[in-house]
């Protein structure tokens, strides 16, 4: 009896076992169903649109011109030849005027463009005697107003000298002030006569009365004293184009008056 219920017990153990192994295939069978189930209700390809269903996707046309769509022409430049503009040869050149009985005065007058024609001048008249002291004070008034304002001094020139005094002694043979009287040549050629062979040159002129060293220097203040844009004298005394002097005051006995020249030049 007791063999026989441990036999059934046993057989019985068996199929429970067996039915255990089934139900483990079957679930392992429904779970890999379930994986094909999600894959297969993936979205469709990015390319296509709708709800879902693919198989009324239609594709977008692909973009299409017959056109060719123009390239711009790189640009292409010009040679242009150039000319530098030439050193200016002159500078402005004014006249100071007085007046016999007021304060010396001051009346520009333009340069002309181009340097006149060298022609033979007037020969040297007596009667006028140079006075250096007097000509040495303006010297020293001028480096003195180029130093207030920064600038470097004048050179004193020996040939520029000679060059204002012969245009001294024409103005007071003329009795006249001018840059240039008849059969006398422009005051740029009479530097280059004297010697200078300038790349700027300038000169200021002046008449006054009375004591020689007064009156020069009181012409030079004046000068000095003009405002822009009448102040073509001013810009003599502080050019810096210009580096040399030449300074001359001529006594005119026969006409009582004192004639100033200023020669400026460059190099």
């Amino acid at each position: 009896m007791h063999s026989f219920e441990a036999e059934y017990f046993k057989k019985e153990r068996f199929f429970v076992m067996k039915r255990l192994q089934s139900s483990q295939w079957l679930l392992s069978a429904i779970f890999c169903m379930l994986l094909l189930a999600a894959c297969g209700g993936q979205s469709a390809p990015t390319g296509a649109t709708g709800n879902g269903d693919t198989s009324n996707v239609v594709p977008s046309p692909t973009p299409h011109t017959t056109s060719k769509t123009p390239t711009a022409k790189k640009p292409t430049a010009t040679p242009v030849n150039i000319a530098m503009k030439p050193k200016p040869t002159t500078a402005p050149i004014v006249v100071p005027t007085v007046a016999p009985t007021t304060a010396p005065g001051v009346v520009p007058t333009p340069v002309p463009p181009t340097a006149a024609p060298i022609v033979p001048a007037q020969p040297p008249v007596s009667g006028g005697n140079s006075v250096q002291s007097a000509a040495q004070a303006v010297f020293a008034l001028i480096n003195q107003e180029r130093a207030s304002k920064g600038l470097a001094p004048y050179i004193w020139s020996a040939q520029l000298v000679q060059s204002a005094h012969k245009h001294n002694l024409t103005m007071a043979a003329a009795n006249q002030l001018s840059h240039q009287l008849p059969g006398e040549a422009y005051f740029g050629d009479r530097e280059r006569q004297a010697g200078v062979n300038w790349v700027a040159a300038a000169e200021n002129i002046g008449v006054g009365y009375g004591d020689p060293t007064n009156a020069s220097v009181g012409l030079n203040q004046a000068m000095f004293g003009e405002q822009p844009p009448d102040d073509g004298h001013r810009r003599n005394i502080l050019s810096t184009g210009c580096t040399m002097v030449g300074v001359d005051v001529l006594v005119d006995t026969a006409h009582s008056r004192i004639w100033l020249t200023e020669d400026f030049a460059g190099i």
